[in-house]
């Protein structure tokens, strides 16, 4: 079994869950997140329009899945991103999941 996570801008939630759907992942989660470009030294928390590093906000869909499923959507992602922007496409991360009780 593998834990695959997809986070990318929240626009790409709909493009992601559809991935899922592809791929016959019949049970998945989502959740917003917000990310932020700390700069060192920064103890505040970002805030528009006062401060520079405005948080971006995203979201993060995760599945644990069969090894194949999780295979083969990685192949699709690797030939095919999820982007809003060109430059920014939806990032996947795969793990190995070791015990399930």
């Amino acid at each position: 079994m593998k834990f695959l996570a997809i986070m990318g801008h929240e626009e790409t939630r709909p493009q992601v869950r559809e991935l899922f759907r592809k791929f016959d992942v019949l049970m998945f989660s989502s959740m917003s997140i917000k990310g932020c470009f700390c700069d060192k030294g920064v103890t505040s928390q970002a805030w528009w329009p006062s401060d520079k590093g405005i948080g971006s906000y995203s979201s993060m869909c995760f599945a644990i899945l069969e090894d194949h499923k999780a295979d083969d959507i990685m192949a699709e992602l690797e030939h095919q991103p999820i982007a809003i922007e060109p430059g920014f496409p939806a990032r996947a991360f795969l793990m190995n999941v070791e015990k399930m009780v």
